[in-house]
């Protein structure tokens, strides 16, 4: 979990990735939701 939270870090700072720093709670939902219906299939499907 302490690498992932780095990796956060890195790409939200001031001289991170340009798209990772822009990004609110509310540009994010679309992603979010399309991969927890993607969740949701492979557990219906079993996968």
């Amino acid at each position: 979990m302490e690498k992932l939270l780095e990796i956060m870090r890195r790409l939200r700072a001031p001289d991170g990735c340009p798209w990772d720093r822009k990004q609110t709670h509310e540009s994010l939902r679309p992603y979010l939701l399309e991969e927890a219906a993607e969740a949701v299939d492979a557990l219906t499907e079993g996968d």
